[in-house]
């Protein structure tokens, strides 16, 4: 008996316990165990994505210039709603031109830390930057002529497991994807990876053409 597409949606996302009224046609952003999140907004022009990580603690704050862009930064510190870490990213909208024109030509290709294929991307790969964290692996980030991205480094638990679904600012308007990336076989590089895609609402909302 073959399933429905409609079936097979609900039914993953019933085993892995990460949405909601699947079929129902609600606006929802996935749950991520152990994250609060992500959340994307946009404040005077920046495109903002942030999360708390509920398993991860840290004491002490830092914010710190994502490179190549002199706009931009990567901000982490403790919760001040919970004993988790909020990890908070920032991207200018003139960054987000630059990124997107001329930073995109220096950067080499990659897959998913660990060599996994990026899901949704049909190469399987993004041209990608590094900022290193302390507590946390790597926080990459990738770009493409009209889309940006960042996958953040989770424990949680799911090995083999990969989800994507659709992504929604605060506003509940479709903003790009999200997928929810479990172990690999080394039991190592889970997180969560967000796309952004800069046409549409991001063009809308920033003023910009990309």
């Amino acid at each position: 008996m073959k399933m429905k597409l409609n079936e097979m949606v609900c039914a993953l996302a019933v085993v892995a316990t990460l949405v909601s009224g699947c079929g129902k046609g609600s606006a929802k952003n996935p749950t991520i165990p152990g994250v609060d999140g992500p959340h994307v907004n946009f404040i005077n022009g920046t495109l903002t994505l942030s999360a708390v990580l509920q398993n991860v603690t840290f004491d002490a704050g830092l914010r710190a210039p994502i490179p190549k862009l002199k706009n931009s930064y990567i901000e982490i510190g403790p919760d001040f709603q919970s004993a988790g870490l909020l990890i908070s990213i920032g991207i200018d909208k003139e960054d987000m031109k630059t990124l997107t024109h001329d930073v995109i030509r220096e950067l080499d290709p990659k897959t998913l830390p660990g060599g996994r294929p990026i899901p949704g991307v049909a190469a399987g790969t993004m041209p990608s930057l590094a900022v290193e964290i302390p507590k946390l692996k790597d926080v990459v980030f990738y770009v493409g002529p009209t889309v940006i991205g960042t996958f953040v480094h989770v424990p949680l638990k799911m090995p083999g497991y990969m989800g994507t679904f659709r992504f929604y600012d605060a506003a509940n308007v479709p903003i790009g994807n999200v997928s929810i990336v479990g172990e690999d076989d080394k039991g190592e590089n889970s997180g969560f990876l967000v796309l952004v895609n800069l046409k549409g609402r991001v063009e809308q909302v920033t003023g910009m053409k990309f």
